[in-house]
């Protein structure tokens, strides 16, 4: 028997909101981001070792590095297929992942800028309390599409 929660793939996407300033991109897609994880929060909240909350707008914002588009495609589709927790866990076909996830960059076009706050051999700094977590945001600013992936063990 496990008490691992299955992981939970989250997708958000739509315009910006209204007066964005493009030289505060981030600041409005970390905020976005922020938005959806502590909407799914309280899901999580019974399968977290220690409950915590999650990191305010401004520390996601600080937690987002800059992706190149063909990095995004590859981070989103691991996110997207890949349980974070589980290396031997599929949670989609992986070419079904990376045919929809390059569709969603190349929907946002070559303008757009992508961030993660997964780093080089797997380690990211936390956008949730969870213990494991994989965010891929972009936006053209007008638009914006968010992949986050949540897991506990």
């Amino acid at each position: 028997m496990s008490l691992r929660n299955e992981p939970l793939v989250c997708v958000r996407y739509g315009r910006l909101p209204d007066g964005t300033d493009p030289d505060h991109r981030l600041r409005s897609v970390a905020g976005l981001v922020h938005g959806l994880v502590a909407e799914v929060h309280p899901l999580w909240e019974r399968y977290l070792a220690t409950v915590g909350v999650p990191p305010t707008a401004s520390q996601v914002e600080a937690c987002l590095k800059p992706l190149a588009a063909d990095g995004a495609i590859e981070m989103m589709t691991a996110l997207a297929a890949e349980d974070l927790v589980s290396s031997d866990g599929v949670l989609m076909n992986r070419e079904i992942a990376h045919h929809t996830v390059t569709r969603i960059v190349r929907w946002l076009g070559p303008g757009a800028t992508w961030w993660t706050n997964c780093g080089d051999g797997g380690s990211s700094d936390p956008v949730s309390a969870c213990t494991f977590d994989g965010v891929v945001a972009g936006s053209d600013g007008e638009y914006f599409a968010i992949l986050v992936q949540l897991g506990e063990d």
